[in-house]
């Protein structure tokens, strides 16, 4: 699988993971499972507080740490493209410490990375390991709108917010597979369908770029504090109002762990670990 990545999006971030997934000194997670849960301590990312348990319950996996059937067990009858990805991954045999630091460094970064594709060949084209193969194309035109926003951080809110799923229909009342809310739906599809999915991952690429530009205005007028990206995501579940109201991403469970959540999943967008789809829907890897 591939393993390029984002840059780092702050150095305090690398700081409080390394802290979080680190164990008696050693570079390496050996926290008992029992233990990892009554921890769910508060680190410091990117200039606020963000639990982090999402993000060590993946790294427990590659360690092979997690109770098999945690969140229902890992759903191992893969399609044939995901098998070609997960044996191209195997005869690289990466050391699980490796993977687990790519993780880290990748859940961290600016989310511009690349997709998971199958090599090309001479009797097929290239397929999406890591994505349903029918809105690839959408994704890929939903994180070209603007710089900020890449195809990984597309598909990672996607993953986060429904798994993928187009008839969901969310506590708020917004539908379809990017959950993007109502108003902004029919401001942007003013005779649009929430509910296809392709259509509801162009709104969502065009929605998170006016609230990327609208965090960058506000940090440049000194309004607020942090990364573009994180006030991005948070604005876009918890609106851009409070984020300025906050001066920087609201000190609350929800916009916090929304941030976390939807970063923890950029490195299996980009190829580590397990296919997406088949991954357990355990604490904090789902939007709830």
């Amino acid at each position: 699988m591939t393993e390029a990545g984002g840059g780092q999006e702050s150095e305090s971030s690398n700081v409080a993971v390394q802290a979080a997934v680190a164990a008696g000194g050693c570079g390496c997670l050996a926290i008992p499972v029992g233990g990892v849960f009554a921890v769910a301590s508060i680190f410091v990312m990117g200039g606020f507080g963000v639990l982090l348990m999402p993000l060590v319950i993946l790294i427990m996996l590659f360690k092979g740490l997690l109770p098999h059937d945690f969140g229902g067990g890992i759903n191992t009858d893969l399609t044939p493209v995901e098998r070609i990805c997960e044996d191209l991954e195997a005869a690289q045999h990466t050391p699980a410490d490796q993977l687990a630091t790519r993780t880290q460094q990748i859940a961290l970064g600016d989310g511009l990375g690349t997709l998971e594709i199958t090599p090309p060949s001479s009797s097929s084209p290239s397929q999406p390991c890591t994505v349903p193969a029918d809105l690839y194309e959408a994704i890929q035109d939903a994180g070209s709108v603007c710089d900020v926003i890449g195809p990984v951080t597309i598909a990672a809110q996607i993953q986060y917010e429904t798994g993928f799923d187009a008839d969901f229909v969310g506590p708020n009342g917004a539908k379809g597979v990017s959950q993007v809310p109502t108003d902004v739906f029919e401001r942007l599809h003013k005779d649009g369908d929430p509910l296809d999915a392709k259509q509801s991952i162009k709104a969502q690429g065009a929605y998170l770029c006016e609230l990327a530009a609208q965090a960058q205005s506000l940090i440049d007028a000194g309004e607020v504090t942090g990364s573009v990206l994180d006030l991005t995501l948070a604005a876009y579940d918890v609106s851009m109002d409070n984020i300025r109201k906050e001066h920087g991403v609201p000190a609350t469970e929800e916009a916090q762990s929304y941030v976390i959540g939807v970063r923890t999943w950029f490195a299996s967008m980009e190829g580590i670990g397990p296919p997406p789809r088949t991954m357990p829907d355990g604490p904090g890897l789902r939007d709830t």
